[in-house]
């Protein structure tokens, strides 16, 4: 697959800013929702990346639904639940995380339920928001294609049902957890598909429960097709427990209500604040957290591995790099943007 060459992120925003300003929408959405998509380019998850702007280009053109029309449906000390009317999903978790930390401040916790938004995102850029507050963050979501097949099945039941979990810590860019209860995203065998890159084994099985390496038929051939929960054909059954704890958890309680078929319901996001302060000072929270980052981080490599990582460290050295170097992009992802931005008389950049 060819791939342009890299492009410096801040031009990378740049256009893709102007693209969705261009569009009629706020200014300030506009920035919010380039901003991710970029950053999710920085920190490594191409998934959840600038292949999305079509669609979303799209979803804006169908109608646009402003973040400030949204209706409160239950207000309490420790709560909110929010019907987003159709809000951009990044634009009204971004808000809803303000929300979170608020209630947490005056009640210890904060809990957001959120429906009705369109695509949220990337899980891992909210939580560290709410813990650079001093607080832990979590979200979580019951979005997102129907995939996943309960262990034992190859039958599509369940979304991705991400969770995304963040901590402060002394000195450094807070914890970091994002991650699906399927073996891996959806948006990652789009991207292989993209890449024309077949799947490793284990990402995508057929009815029978073999595996399945042609990522085209994961779009082509879903009623024969599933991406097994986290674990695999062997050890699935704890993911798929965690999905169905997920649905259980976030489907009701956001007012969006579990999956129930291939279509219906679900597209809930519950996001939760917790203050720290009030249960122990912040320093020595940290100072725990710091002592077992420490103590797990000198664990010896297995040979063949480099070092061992706490969770999100990962992808900050990769925000490094790729800030350093540029981001690189599939050459029909380039297309796709650029074609949208001639339409809206934008102005690309050379390469």
């Amino acid at each position: 697959m060819i791939t342009v060459p890299r492009l410096n992120h801040e031009t990378l925003y740049e256009l893709v800013f102007n693209i969705f300003r261009a569009t009629g929408i706020p200014n300030e959405d506009a920035h919010i929702i380039a901003r991710h998509l970029v950053d999710s380019h920085l920190y490594g998850h191409d998934s959840h990346g600038t292949w999305l702007i079509p669609n979303y280009v799209k979803n804006i053109r169908d109608g646009y639904h402003l973040w400030e029309d949204h209706e409160v449906l239950r207000d309490r000390p420790s709560l909110q639940v929010i019907n987003a009317k159709g809000a951009n999903g990044i634009v009204a978790v971004t808000n809803a995380l303000d929300i979170a930390i608020a209630k947490a401040r005056k009640a210890t916790f904060g809990f957001v339920g959120l429906h009705n938004t369109t695509h949220i995102g990337r899980l891992g850029d909210y939580p560290p928001r709410i813990a650079e507050k001093g607080m832990i963050g979590m979200v979580w979501l019951n979005g997102g294609g129907v995939f996943m097949a309960p262990h034992g099945s190859a039958d599509r039941r369940l979304r991705p049902e991400p969770v995304a979990f963040s901590a402060p810590r002394r000195n450094a860019p807070p914890f970091m957890l994002d991650m699906t209860m399927t073996v891996v995203a959806g948006g990652k065998i789009e991207q292989k598909n993209i890449l024309d890159q077949p799947l490793p084994e284990g990402w995508l099985i057929d009815d029978c429960g073999n595996f399945v390496t042609d990522a085209n038929r994961y779009k082509s051939d879903p009623n024969r097709t599933a991406v097994p929960a986290l674990g695999g054909l062997q050890f699935g059954h704890k993911g798929y427990g965690l999905g169905m704890m997920v649905e259980m958890l976030v489907g009701p309680l956001s007012g969006a209500g579990c999956t129930k078929s291939s279509s219906g319901t679900g597209g809930g996001t519950m996001i939760l604040a917790i203050n720290i302060e009030d249960f122990i000072e912040l320093i020595d929270y940290e100072n725990e957290v710091e002592d077992l980052a420490s103590w797990v981080s000198s664990a010896k490599p297995l040979p063949g591995v480099d070092k061992i990582y706490t969770p999100g460290e990962l992808e900050l050295e990769t925000y490094d790099t790729l800030e350093t170097q540029g981001i690189s992009l599939p050459e029909p992802t380039w297309q796709a943007i650029t074609a949208i931005a001639t339409e809206l008389d934008i102005e690309t950049p050379s390469l």
